[in-house]
C-alpha cells in the first residue's frame, strides 16, 4: 500500500487564514482611519487656535495704535474746533496725518471725520466724502474702537481702523481713521495653507485655500443682511456682489458654541475635515481644513502594505505546500 503525504490540510489552513484575515483587515482599516481622523482633528484645531491668536494680536496692536494717535493734541484740537478753529489748526493736524501715513508703509491713508461722519481732513482723495453710513465710523463715533473686514477700494484690499477723538469734556468730537493694507492682517496667517477667515455673516475676509474666494459667503446671505452690507459698503465700494459656496454643514457648525470638528463637502463633492476657532477681538472665525483624501491617505497606505505582506506570506506558504507534495517521496509498506 502506498502512503502518500496529503496537502489538503495545508490548503485548508490557508483558507482559514484568509477567512480570518478578511474581517481583520476591515477592522484594522476602520481603526487606522479613526486614528488618522483624530490626529487630523488635533492638528487642525491647534492650527486654528494659533492663527486666531495671531490675528487677534495683529488687530489689537493696530487698534491700540489708532487709539493712541487719536489722543494727540493736534487731532483733538482740530476735530473739536469750530470752522474757524479748524482752519487755524489744519496745518499742524495735516502734518501729523501725513507723518502717520509716511512713517508706516502699511498705512495707505489717515483721515479725520467730524461728529457726523464726514471726512474733514485726509491724506488721500476722500476729503468731504460722507462715511457716516460705514460701520467703522459709526462705531468710533459711539466711542468704540473698530477693525474692519477686508474692503476692496482704491483698487486694492485694505482695512479700516478707527478710534474716537474726544474733546476736553470727554465727548466724541470725531474719529481718526487709518486705512491699512490688508496684507498686514493676512500675514498673521503665516505660511499656513487651507485656512479661511470668516466674518459674522459667513463671508470670507481672508482665504488661503487652493481656490480662494474672497468676499464669498459660505451660504447665501439673507436679503436683509445683503441689503445692509451693500448700503454701508461693508466690503468696499468695489464689491457689488457676494457669491456663495453653499457650504451648509460648515456654516451651521461654526454657529455653535462648542468648536467641534466638522466634515463637509464642497461644490464638487470632495470631502473635507475642518476645525474652527473664534477670534476675541471681532466676531470672526478662523477655519482650518484638509481634504479627507489626504487625511486617510497614510492609513490607506498602511492597510495596503499589510495586505501585501499577508498575500505575499500566503503565496510563500502555498508554494511550500505545493513543493512538499512533489519533493517528499512516498514510502512503500507491506501488509
Amino acid at each position: 500500500m502506498r502512503n502518500q503525504i496529503s496537502v489538503k490540510p495545508f490548503f485548508g489552513w490557508i483558507s482559514l487564514v484568509l477567512i480570518f484575515l478578511t474581517p481583520m483587515f476591515f477592522i484594522l482599516g476602520i481603526l487606522a482611519r479613526d486614528r488618522a481622523l483624530a490626529d487630523a482633528d488635533r492638528t487642525l484645531a491647534t492650527r486654528a487656535q494659533i492663527i486666531a491668536d495671531s490675528i487677534d494680536r495683529a488687530l489689537q496692536q493696530r487698534m491700540i495704535q489708532v487709539f493712541t494717535l487719536a489722543a494727540l493734541p493736534s487731532m483733538r484740537g482740530f476735530a473739536a474746533g469750530d470752522a474757524e478753529g479748524r482752519d487755524a489748526r489744519k496745518i499742524v493736524a495735516s502734518s501729523e496725518l501725513r507723518a502717520i501715513a509716511v512713517a508706516d508703509p502699511n498705512v495707505r491713508a489717515a483721515s479725520i471725520v467730524d461728529e457726523f461722519g464726514r471726512v474733514i481732513l485726509t491724506t488721500d482723495a476722500s476729503l468731504n466724502v460722507f462715511w457716516g453710513n460705514r460701520l467703522f465710523v459709526r462705531d468710533a463715533l459711539t466711542g468704540r474702537l473698530h477693525a474692519s473686514v477686508t474692503a476692496s477700494e482704491f483698487n486694492e484690499f485694505s482695512q479700516y481702523y478707527s478710534a474716537p477723538i474726544l474733546d476736553n469734556f470727554g465727548e466724541v468730537a470725531g474719529a481718526l481713521i487709518l486705512r491699512v493694507a490688508v496684507q498686514e492682517m493676512w500675514s498673521a496667517l503665516g505660511g499656513q495653507a487651507d485656512v479661511m477667515l470668516i466674518d459674522e455673516y459667513g463671508v470670507r475676509v481672508a482665504d488661503r485655500s487652493a481656490k480662494p474666494s474672497l468676499h464669498s459667503a459660505l451660504t447665501p446671505l439673507p436679503g436683509d443682511i445683503a441689503a445692509r452690507v451693500f448700503a454701508e459698503n461693508r466690503y468696499g465700494a468695489q464689491v457689488a456682489f457676494i457669491g456663495s459656496a453653499n457650504l451648509v454643514d460648515l456654516a451651521n457648525a461654526i454657529k455653535q458654541v462648542d468648536p467641534a470638528p466638522v466634515s463637509y463637502r464642497d461644490a464638487t463633492g470632495q470631502s473635507f475635515r475642518a476645525a474652527w476657532r473664534r477670534l476675541k477681538t471681532n466676531p470672526w472665525t478662523v477655519i482650518c481644513f484638509a481634504s479627507e483624501d489626504e487625511i486617510f491617505a497614510t492609513a490607506n497606505d498602511m492597510i495596503l502594505d499589510q495586505i501585501k505582506v499577508a498575500v505575499f506570506t500566503l503565496i510563500i506558504v502555498g508554494g511550500l505546500a505545493l513543493a512538499a507534495r512533489y519533493l517528499v517521496r512516498p514510502r512503500e509498506t507491506s501488509t
